[in-house]
């Protein structure tokens, strides 16, 4: 296929059928109150356009290998109803949820490239996606042409972030089975946080899950993220406590909702979520519970906090999410 026959196809298929594609989705959650969807459990969920308040409108294309280097280029499209529409090759689309993996980077991403994709515009810099990945994930104030090198030092530590494993049953685990939706309420605050959460989680979790391997006493994790106004709790069941049978069960449902509400309690936070951690023979389980209620005094927790060392001391710390590797010193942020 010649070029400008591909020219012709990206103007009408990608910034046209496509752009007009967005802009019926976006009619169609603006004229209805509710949109109702059921998934693969069974469970009906109502999707309310006014309640969204984050929208990306992105279009990802298959270039054909003779699109010439102006459709390469173009990378957003304004339109005078809906706005900034990303415009992405598939590839490159890929690329992005490769590298990043958690949802909220992949929101930030978009939402750093609408920042500047119009000012390298403006200033005439031609970029490729590889470079903006590299000033997101640089935290850069502009993409730099030509930086794609610098992808090759990034640290994709997988190992150190990944929860897939424990959520993958995550339903089956939940406190108050009979509240089902809890279970979308912990998948959406992970899925509103960024690597960093993901990864500080995971390191407690580490920790927990080898004291209930030794059957040693540990103290209860907890740390919380302002932004989501969220506290995430981890803990490892007291190994006298008793963990199976009528009495287990009620004692890990209680424990876990019990340090939950601690831990949300302590660091003041409108959301808490919690998992708890027992050994059970040669099998762990994982308790999860999730409170969602206004912080307030409460003169029971503050002497609970004050008689007890539930937790360690609290502290502030800035966490970086994405690291390099320098090929002098090692790991860096």
């Amino acid at each position: 296929m010649d070029p400008e026959t591909e020219r012709q196809w990206f103007r009408r298929k990608v910034l046209g059928k496509a752009t007009d594609q967005i802009k019926a989705s976006l009619r169609y959650l603006a004229e209805n109150e509710k949109i109702l969807l059921t998934n693969g459990q069974g469970h009906e969920i109502a999707v309310r356009g006014g309640n969204l308040e984050d929208i990306k409108k992105i279009v990802v294309f298959l270039p054909g290998r003779s699109l010439p280097e102006d459709c390469w280029a173009t990378k957003f499209h304004v339109s005078t109803t809906v706005g900034f529409i990303h415009i992405v090759a598939a590839h490159d689309y890929l690329g992005i949820l490769d590298k990043l993996r958690i949802p909220d980077d992949v929101r930030l991403y978009f939402e750093y490239r609408e920042t500047v994709l119009p000012r390298l515009r403006e200033a005439g810099t031609v970029v490729e996606e590889p470079d903006i990945m590299v000033a997101f994930l640089s935290e850069k104030d502009l993409p730099e042409p030509g930086s794609i090198g610098r992808l090759r030092a990034f640290v994709q530590d997988l190992d150190a972030f990944d929860l897939s494993n424990i959520m993958r049953d995550l339903q089956g685990h939940i406190v108050n089975p009979e509240r089902s939706y809890d279970y979308y309420r912990i998948m959406e605050e992970f899925a509103r946080v960024p690597r960093s959460v993901w990864r500080e989680f995971k390191t407690r979790l580490v920790i927990s899950l080898e004291a209930s391997k030794a059957r040693k006493p540990h103290r209860a994790f907890r740390f919380a993220f302002p932004k989501t106004d969220c506290t995430f709790m981890v803990a490892s069941m007291d190994p006298d406590w008793p963990v199976t049978g009528v009495d287990g069960t009620r004692m890990r449902a209680n424990a876990v909702a019990m340090f939950t509400e601690a831990a949300k309690y302590d660091l003041k936070t409108r959301l808490g979520v919690g998992l708890l951690i027992s050994k059970d023979g040669e099998y762990f389980q994982l308790d999860w519970c999730v409170v969602d209620e206004p912080w307030a005094d409460n003169p029971k927790m503050e002497d609970l906090l004050a008689t007890t060392s539930l937790f360690g001391p609290a502290r502030e710390r800035m966490v970086d999410s994405f690291l390099f590797r320098d090929a002098t010193y090692g790991v860096e942020v």
